[in-house]
């Protein structure tokens, strides 16, 4: 850190009991059509059929009774399916026009299958109402006036919930 900020005091992080994320909310059948619906029309080469007909409406309303089932029993056991961890790596160049011999001039793209977006998605939401409800999301980091202010305090949180005062 820069020298000017080496007397800048630690900010002291408050303890505070906080629930355990024990069990996850069951996911509903309607939840599930709703994520379908409202889902990019993306295909990958992962996917068993196309998107599109995964997202019409007849199809969606006999999928979405074992979707739910089976996002359910994922969040039960706490594992997520061994086909839902696969991914199609593409290298993408970053600007038209950059040198394409350059390797630096690339970036990986990963594409996943449909449902293992949705059950990320499920599982997101999941998490972000738990963290929402127990107020244990940071706050927004555009509050503080330099990175190393926001650094700092992301630090802090991290040290609270992991438990670890020393260097991370």
């Amino acid at each position: 850190m820069r020298t000017a900020t080496t007397t800048t005091p630690w900010y002291d992080v408050p303890f505070k009991n906080t629930p355990l994320l024990s069990e996850w909310s069951p996911v509903m059948e309607d939840e599930v059509v709703k994520l379908i619906s409202s889902a990019p029309t993306n295909t990958c080469q992962l996917d068993p059929v196309t998107t599109w007909l995964v997202k019409d409406v007849r199809v969606c309303d006999l999928l979405s009774p074992f979707l739910t089932v089976l996002f359910n029993v994922s969040l039960s056991s706490g594992s997520f399916p061994t086909k839902f961890k696969q991914a199609v790596i593409r290298l993408l160049l970053k600007k038209v026009g950059l040198d394409a011999s350059d390797m630096k001039n690339f970036r990986l793209v990963s594409n996943l299958a449909f449902l293992s977006k949705l059950l990320e998605r499920v599982v997101q939401r999941r998490l972000q109402e738990f963290l929402n409800s127990n107020d244990m999301m940071p706050m927004p980091l555009t509050q503080f006036h330099s990175t190393e202010t926001a650094v700092t305090k992301l630090k802090d949180v991290y040290s609270v919930f992991t438990g670890s005062h020393g260097c991370i």
